[in-house]
């Protein structure tokens, strides 16, 4: 603020006035605050009023938990072995963010406690009070990725919960998950429990003037995978799975969203905003391991369909297949599909095609650059 990066001209409410109920720090601070015109100080009954909060433009409100459960129940003042704080003023401000308009409520835990012991991610906050109701907490982040509660069932709560957890403390949340009802006896995680998500391939561009972010897929991603295929047209089914297709199951899809992003690996487009996105191009690739070469796939909504999308997606699977030790790629598809094959050999390697029966396969390798 002293040097003029922050001037809060645009908060839409107090504009060009830093707002606050009290301040500790330096003899600098208090000089600084002195005299100062754009400093006001107010009683933390203004300050703290979710009504006021939300009259600024986009506030976005950035709060510590100690911890959290798998339905999004929030402890941040007091765990049961050690006090924390008093009570907070966290729930205003969340309150107040999530009703200002473009506004954000955002939660940060550290995955572990500090010896790495403890998951700060819990099945049921039993021996902790609850700060924030599970109703109030929407984006949470951790180190291991970030999760949208808001609008979520109980069941996709305790999923994307469980996928920012630790590794180490995935197979026992979702163990616990099961036990508590919150998700069927049959559901699994297999390779994901454990995979650690490579935030690395996360990308954001501008394509034709519209936002679209490229990551990998995570297990949250199941529901709107399956919206995905189930809007697609009927002859680009047939191109993605090779025969007509009419229902995809969630065991059908679980190779796409259950992955350790290293012998499998799903990279897919969305629109929208986060936690909300709609997924407009997938591709995916699985490794042989008896060739150590991965096979991929890729499908692109029909009006997002020559913007480049399955370049960028192709470009993203071959970088993560090299880095991850993977000789190669090879894609089986039909004679027809010739937008598969222009995208395949858009690779800067040497492309193999092979007819067998009646399908095309393409191969290459990757210390075999194109000429």
């Amino acid at each position: 603020v002293s040097e003029g990066v922050i001037t809060n001209r645009k908060k839409g409410f107090n504009d060009g006035k830093l707002v606050a109920s009290g301040a500790m720090g330096t003899q600098h601070l208090y000089e600084f605050l002195d005299d100062n015109p754009s400093i006001e100080f107010h009683p933390s009954d203004y300050v703290n009023d979710p009504g006021i909060i939300a009259r600024h433009h986009k506030m976005a409100s950035l709060n510590v938990a100690m911890t959290m459960d798998l339905t999004g129940q929030v402890a941040a003042d007091a765990l049961y072995y050690n006090h924390f704080s008093g009570v907070t003023g966290m729930l205003d401000f969340i309150r107040g963010a999530a009703r200002s308009e473009g506004g954000k409520s955002i939660l940060m835990l550290t995955s572990t406690s500090t010896d790495g012991k403890r998951s700060r991610i819990v099945p049921r906050l039993d021996d902790a009070a609850v700060v924030v109701p599970r109703g109030d907490a929407n984006y949470v982040v951790t180190e291991f990725g970030a999760f949208n509660l808001f609008g979520k069932s109980l069941q996709e709560r305790a999923m994307g919960m469980i996928s920012i957890a630790h590794p180490d403390f995935r197979e026992e949340l979702f163990f616990e998950a099961k036990k508590m009802g919150l998700l069927s006896p049959d559901r699994t995680l297999k390779e994901s429990l454990h995979g650690v998500y490579p935030v690395k391939l996360e990308d954001t561009q501008v394509i034709k003037g519209e936002q679209i972010t490229f990551r990998p897929a995570k297990p949250v991603d199941e529901r709107r995978i399956q919206e995905h295929f189930y809007n697609l047209e009927k002859d680009d089914v047939v191109s993605r799975f090779f025969h007509e297709k009419r229902s995809f199951l969630r065991d059908d899809l679980a190779g796409m969203f259950q992955i350790d992003y290293v012998k499998d690996l799903t990279m897919i487009a969305l629109v929208g905003e986060f936690g909300f996105g709609r997924v407009v191009a997938l591709g995916d690739y699985l490794l042989n391991q008896a060739t150590n070469m991965a096979e991929v796939a890729f499908s692109v909504s029909r009006d997002y369909q020559g913007k480049g999308l399955g370049r960028i997606l192709i470009g993203k699977l071959a970088g993560a297949a090299r880095d991850n030790g993977i000789a190669g790629l090879f894609a089986v598809t039909a004679p027809s599909n010739q937008g598969m094959i222009r995208l395949f050999k858009s690779l800067p390697y040497k492309v193999k095609t092979s007819l067998e029966e009646d399908m095309i396969m393409l191969s290459c390798k990757f210390d075999e650059l194109a000429g």
